[in-house]
């Protein structure tokens, strides 16, 4: 009996040891840059490992391999992959699963695998470039309130919600060793939705600040390697600007290695030919994404700090004052508000959104329903455009 209890007690004690260093997927899949005919799959596995994705038509045997390779090399022996497929068909439902091997030793002339594991399917479709309006989920400010950022998708009822978009500052810094996108928002974001339906990230100011803020990109990964962009929906023009840090280059915080006023500049450039595009033009509903708000109040700018902000402000509102903006959208500031057309030099309502509060648009028949609610679940605001 006494031999028997000690084996046993072995048994879980190397079970439990096991246990804890078995290979897996730990974070993700989500989707990124979805389009009509092109999505990116971003996840990563718990040790160092070779992985693909298998894709298919919903309803189809037939399955495509995707990897990511770049000079000749598949993406191998590392954690983090972004993997993208780029010849799909619009308005079309795919099944995806992620295969996975695990690199025990990675010798140049030997190879040597591990274990290998198949995550389930998961369902995604593509954009239809027909569709008409949408829902559309948008935040900010959450600064690494995990639970926050669930209570709020559930208020605005996600799981009817066409697209989803973060504008910014949903973490308080980016840091080896801190915070961390996956345990800050991602994760919640996988564990609600977007394994199949993507969220799209507005960089706030707070995300350019740590020694991790420079791989921002990686988590978030486009085909252009821009951060800023647009996104056509059916006919829903989403445009996302990047606004970079809210003081003066020269602030000694930024230890002068920041060029945010040049960035402004270049995109800036990219804004005025996006508004003359035909893509642009044809879009019958145009609403504007940005950290910053396209105003700035009188008590801020009596504090004369905030140079970045300005800069902005300087920089895209003449542009965006003759595109025919429906919405902008922001955070920043922590606080509700709302600015009527014609509030300052701006053509287009602006709305300040963001800390303990979620915006929910409805998009239809050539309306714009917004709708947002606070943290305890409370409407703020229910006004159609």
């Amino acid at each position: 009996m006494k031999k028997n209890l000690i084996i046993l007690l072995l048994g879980l004690v190397s079970s439990n040891i096991y246990g804890q260093s078995t290979f897996n997927i730990d974070h993700g899949p989500y989707l990124q840059e979805l389009t009509p005919n092109g999505v990116t799959f971003v996840f990563n596995t718990s040790a160092p490992s070779f992985c693909d994705v298998e894709l298919r038509k919903a309803g189809s045997g037939t399955s495509t391999y995707y990897h990511h390779s770049e000079h000749g090399l598949k993406q191998a022996n590392t954690t983090f992959f972004s993997v993208r497929a780029a010849d799909l068909q619009p308005n079309t439902t795919y099944q995806y699963r992620i295969r996975a091997k695990e690199m025990k030793s990675f010798q140049p002339y030997k190879v040597v695998f591990g274990d290998s594991i198949t995550s389930q399917w998961y369902t995604f479709s593509t954009v239809n470039p027909q569709q008409k309006g949408g829902s559309i989920f948008v935040t900010s400010d959450i600064h690494t309130q995990p639970q926050l950022l669930k209570k709020l998708l559930e208020f605005c009822d996600y799981k009817t919600c066409t697209s989803f978009f973060y504008a910014g500052d949903m973490m308080n810094y980016m840091q080896h060793g801190g915070e961390h996108p996956f345990t800050s928002f991602i994760d919640t974001s996988v564990d609600m939705f977007a394994s199949s339906i993507p969220f799209e990230l507005v960089r706030g100011n707070h995300e350019t600040r740590g020694d991790l803020a420079r791989e921002f990109p990686s988590f978030f990964p486009k085909t252009n390697g821009k951060l800023y962009g647009s996104y056509l929906l059916g006919d829903v023009m989403i445009v996302m600007l990047d606004t970079g840090e809210d003081k003066a280059e020269t602030h000694p915080v930024y230890a002068n290695l920041t060029d945010y006023a040049a960035y402004r500049t270049e995109q800036a450039e990219w804004l005025k030919a996006l508004v003359n595009s035909k893509a642009y033009k044809k879009a019958k509903y145009h609403i504007v994404i940005s950290h910053f708000p396209m105003i700035m109040d009188e008590k801020n700018k009596q504090k004369g700090i905030w140079h970045g902000w300005q800069d902005t402000i300087d920089k895209m509102t003449p542009i965006l004052n003759k595109a025919k903006v429906d919405l902008l959208i922001a955070g920043h500031t922590h606080r509700f508000f709302y600015h009527e057309p014609g509030t300052e030099n701006n053509t287009y309502p602006v709305l300040e959104q963001g800390g303990m509060c979620a915006t929910r648009l409805d998009i239809a028949d050539g309306h714009i329903q917004v709708k947002i609610v606070d943290k305890d679940g409370k409407l703020l605001f229910d006004k159609e455009l």
